[in-house]
């Protein structure tokens, strides 16, 4: 085996590291072949496993990388992967944000980057924060150059990979400071990048949108809405580009960093979300039975549920609209039986029910949520109850109740939900003109209804009251003087 995940900075840099990051977007180079896997650890590296069974252009590229020994180092690290934050700085104090990724020759060898590269193996090293949320935007085949075409994180650890592929073959092509028009060697290497954006659009019966191999500039996209935000909805639905991951990004974007406390508490979600999505992600590709189960019984119930309470929350939707809304995504009396047959069965998966019950796969996820998720009240919150709420309602919608019956209890399930919102410890930290505007915020949106806003504010109260400027808001709040 020739190629390795680091799991630290040292010969690279310095800044986040985050080596399950890597795992999965190999896993997603593979078009999610059982065959992909991990080895065993040793020191600072973990070495990449491949049997391919997908006879795909991605996943054989990554076979011929994997299962080749370059003889590049004596031990047979011929390439390592390094997954890196948006704070990662390279050996020349550069950061990783200015390039996107980069693959370096090994330290030595004279070849392009060899100066920045402290190990002797072709070191691979890429964001993963997609320019911190801004995305990269480069230009899209046909325009003529114009800069609009997203660059998912998959796709841009291949291309790097494709740079990697002829560092170790000894093969590099010409490259030149210009970037239209794009030297040789970025020339392939976006020609190669475009069979993955084409994996990735066949996975989803989605129009394949390609980039220009003959211009290699590019753009921050602006505006936010990128990231590694949802990881398992992006496997289980293909891509990273599909339309539950960008459903789950628009609400991340549009609701839950409003404000300083949203901010706060999807920065804690995302903490609590990555300490075991990865391994979710990974046992999912070896069971593409659990994949459609979190999917259909998980992902898009989640998506469904949150774009709801969007709906009641910010939008003002009364409950019979909401009712129709609800009944409307479901579909036949036989989608909607299928739809809760899935759901109990992520029910047992979420309990961490009978073993027997549950395939060795679900066995492992189960373990995790039940060790890593469900004791995280942000996790709970956010992505377990708003799932077991929106399959709570199922036998009624089966039964033939309406939508004013199902709206209302459907508002009802939104309000309790909203007053147990977790209140986390940026309140403590904030003055009284910020601590204002964060209510004001919540009781124009989230916290409309007066029995929710009352239940959060004493939460708050009772968490930190003993603050001036949270005493005070919440007391003007419960008074009704702002």
């Amino acid at each position: 085996m020739t190629v390795f995940i680091q799991n630290d900075a040292i010969g690279a840099g310095a800044g986040t590291i985050q080596p399950d990051l890597a795992a999965v977007h190999l896993l997603v180079i593979a078009n999610l072949d059982t065959g992909f896997g991990l080895g065993a650890t040793t020191g600072n590296l973990q070495e990449v496993i491949y049997t391919r069974t997908d006879p795909g252009i991605p996943p054989t590229r990554l076979d011929t990388l994997v299962n080749t020994d370059f003889g590049i180092n004596p031990a047979g690290v011929d390439i390592i992967v390094l997954a890196v934050g948006g704070n990662f700085t390279l050996n020349d104090g550069t950061l990783i944000t200015n390039r996107g990724g980069t693959a370096l020759s090994p330290a030595g060898s004279g070849m392009p980057g060899s100066t920045l590269n402290g190990t002797t193996s072709c070191l691979v090293i890429y964001d993963t924060s997609d320019n911190n949320g801004n995305g990269y935007c480069l230009a899209r085949e046909g325009t003529g150059g114009t800069l609009d075409l997203r660059l998912p994180v998959s796709v841009m650890t291949y291309h790097e990979l494709s740079h990697a592929l002829r560092i170790v073959t000894d093969s590099l092509l010409e490259l030149t400071a210009t970037c239209d028009p794009a030297s040789p060697e970025e020339n392939t290497a976006i020609t190669d990048e475009n069979d993955m954006r084409t994996q990735l659009a066949t996975l989803l019966g989605d129009p394949v949108v390609l980039r220009d191999p003959n211009i290699h500039c590019g753009t921050s996209c602006g505006g936010g809405g990128g990231g590694s935000c949802c990881i398992v909805a992006s496997v289980t639905s293909g891509s990273p580009l599909s339309a539950e991951v960008a459903a789950l990004r628009s609400l991340r974007d549009g609701f839950l960093r409003r404000s300083e406390s949203g901010f706060a508490f999807f920065e804690a979600l995302h903490h609590a979300y990555y300490a075991f999505s990865p391994q979710v992600v990974t046992s999912m590709a070896a069971d593409l039975q659990l994949r459609a189960v979190t999917l259909d019984g998980f992902v898009r119930p989640l998506i469904r549920m949150l774009q709801l309470t969007h709906d009641y929350a910010v939008d003002g939707v009364d409950p019979v609209e909401l009712g129709r809304r609800y009944l409307d995504g479901l579909g036949t009396a036989e989608q909607i039986q299928a739809t809760q047959a899935v759901g109990e069965r992520v029910e047992k998966i979420v309990r961490g029910g009978d073993p027997a019950e549950l395939s060795p796969t679900e066995q492992r996820v189960a373990s995790l949520l039940v060790g890593h998720a469900l004791p995280d009240p942000h996790i709970r919150w956010a992505l377990i109850e708003p799932v077991r709420s929106y399959h709570r309602l199922l036998p009624d919608a089966l039964a033939g109740e309406q939508s004013p019956q199902l709206g209302r209890r459907l508002t009802t399930m939104i309000v309790d939900w909203a007053g147990r919102l977790p209140v986390d410890p940026c309140w403590g930290s904030m003055d009284l003109p910020t601590a204002r505007a964060e209510l004001e915020m919540l009781t124009g949106t989230m916290l409309r209804d007066g029995g929710a806003r009352r239940h959060f504010l004493h939460r708050l109260a009772a968490e930190y009251g003993s603050t001036t400027a949270v005493r005070t808001a919440v007391t003007e709040c419960l008074e009704g003087a702002r």
